[in-house]
Parts: C-alpha cells; sequence; structure tokens
C-alpha cells in the first residue's frame, strides 16, 4: 500500500500546482514539496491503534491531502 499512497500524493500534488496556479488575489495557491511531506507527517503521527484495516489507513491519507491541498 505504500507504494500507491507515495504515487498518488505526487499525482495530487502535480495537478493540484497545474490547476492552482497562483496569481496576484490567491498568492496562497503555492505548492511545494514540504506540502507532499506534510501529508506523511500527518500519517505518521496517528496513532497504531487507529489504523486497523486498510479502509482506515486510506481515510487518513484522504484528510491528510485534503487539509494539506
Amino acid at each position: 500500500m505504500r507504494d500507491s499512497l507515495v504515487s498518488n500524493t505526487i499525482h495530487i500534488y502535480k495537478s493540484i500546482s497545474e490547476k492552482f496556479r497562483p496569481t496576484p488575489a490567491k498568492s496562497h495557491y503555492t505548492y511545494n514539496l514540504r506540502d507532499v511531506s506534510k501529508v506523511f507527517q500527518g500519517i505518521s503521527k496517528a496513532s497504531p491503534k487507529a489504523i486497523r484495516i486498510e479502509n482506515d489507513m486510506i481515510k487518513l491519507w484522504a484528510h491528510e491531502c485534503s487539509r494539506v491541498f
């Protein structure tokens, strides 16, 4: 599952970076690789007891991606 999480996070990062370009009115649309690392930092802070099945990991990953991006 590790490989798919990493590749999908990079895919989301690339598509968001292309779709949401920074403008003078929306300068907060500036994404870099630190944002990708924030996704995995959030995942790593989760308790192992909280992630019992694969679906729990997917939900956590989706939450972290929506929080960061």
